[in-house]
């Protein structure tokens, strides 16, 4: 829970230090302290982006359904491993109380992608390299001798306070990974037209609900942009807002997390936001109304 990972967050300054791949899955409630923990919330956005002293590069996911709760969680390990960083999955309550029938996944296309290399006898922790991805190796795996440090460490891996040193390890671990990470970032789903006056956004387990409900509309006016994916943000965001003439959006949270995140990543302030933090999801109903009201449909 939200509540759970608040106490254990020291651990992700420490996996971003020290390049320590780990998937940490957070499933959200209504804080603060225990607060709601029988209900559900989008509350904890700002908790996962936050976490952790200094600056160093991090992936929040946040699956709106099973299939791609299935799909994201294997991507989430592939891409802790591949640039040796803490990923986050976002969930909630109602999502994990949702039941349906769906078919068995296609687990041919699952794959387990390594990237633990043997160690050489020169072999360098914390090396600079050309694609900016250290190699990392795990102690009894090669002749090399793993040193790793959760200060601030030199190529080999040994405390330093070097200015120079600490630069570039700061580079590293957050410019230069982020620049890569964005290249790999999920596109949000864009459901409906790609001639839209109105855009609805929602991410996680807001999927479902505001589907339904802009598909009842049956509008080619309206069209529903999730994100599965809620950092770093798919650089196209701003394309799919700049084109609608009213952007709303529904969170589960008292201050437009997400809303606030998109403005601050893309400069875009979403003209309406729609929340709700009472400790229950939103209905189909709801959005409905919610819509015909704001939109004029």
């Amino acid at each position: 829970s939200g509540s759970g990972f608040a106490l254990m967050e020291e651990a992700v300054g420490l996996s971003g230090m020290t390049e320590t791949p780990v998937v940490i899955y957070v499933a959200q409630r209504p804080g603060p302290a225990v607060g709601l923990p029988t209900r559900t919330a989008q509350e904890d956005l700002n908790l996962t982006l936050y976490s952790g002293p200094g600056e160093f590069a991090r992936i929040i996911f946040a699956p709106g359904n099973f299939q791609d709760a299935f799909k994201i969680s294997h991507m989430a390990f592939n891409l802790a491993d591949k640039y040796q960083i803490p990923v986050f999955i976002l969930s909630d309550q109602y999502l994990g109380e949702c039941f349906y029938n769906i078919p068995s996944f296609d687990l041919s296309t699952v794959e387990l992608e390594g990237y633990i290399v043997k160690t050489s006898k020169n072999y360098r922790r914390y090396q600079l390299t050309p694609n900016d991805i250290s190699p990392r190796g795990i102690p009894g795996y090669g002749d090399g001798l793993v040193v790793v440090d959760s200060d601030e460490h030199d190529e080999e891996g040994h405390i330093t306070e070097n200015l120079k040193i600490r630069t570039k390890m700061v580079d590293k671990r957050f410019n230069k990974k982020m620049k890569l990470i964005k290249k790999e970032t999920i596109k949000p789903e864009l459901i409906g037209g790609d001639k839209y006056e109105i855009l609805v956004l929602g991410w996680g387990s807001t999927y479902g609900t505001i589907k339904e409900a802009c598909e009842k509309l049956g509008s080619d006016r309206i069209s529903f942009l999730h994100f599965n994916q809620v950092y770093p943000i798919h650089p196209e965001t701003r394309n799919y807002l700049e084109k609608a003439e009213k952007t709303i959006i529904f969170e589960n949270n008292a201050s437009a997390q997400f809303a606030n995140l998109i403005k601050t990543e893309t400069g875009f302030e979403i003209e309406q936001k729609v929340l709700k933090y009472d400790g229950m999801p939103f209905s189909v109903e709801e959005v409905l109304k919610t819509l015909k009201s704001i939109g004029g449909l």
